[in-house]
């Protein structure tokens, strides 16, 4: 997977749970922010999907695969 480096600014408290987590799972700093924010994402996601999904089930038969595809840069 492609990678960009970026700057963070983060709460301290935030940084050393963020720090600890990571050590905890034999993972990176980077990788497991990269992890955690795509998991965020993801969940915001689902959300959203369910609830158009329970307000308007006919209207967004099949919307889930082509937002999947645009979320994560796939040809629909």
């Amino acid at each position: 997977m492609a990678t960009e480096r970026v700057n963070l600014t983060m709460d301290q408290t935030a940084l050393a749970a963020a720090r600890s987590m990571a050590a905890a799972e034999g993972q990176s700093l980077s990788e497991w922010l990269s992890k955690a924010a795509l998991e965020r994402v993801m969940a915001h996601a689902a959300r959203v999907s369910a609830e158009q999904d329970r307000l308007m089930p006919e209207e967004f038969a099949g919307f889930d695969a082509e937002r999947e595809a645009r979320m994560f840069g796939e040809a629909a």
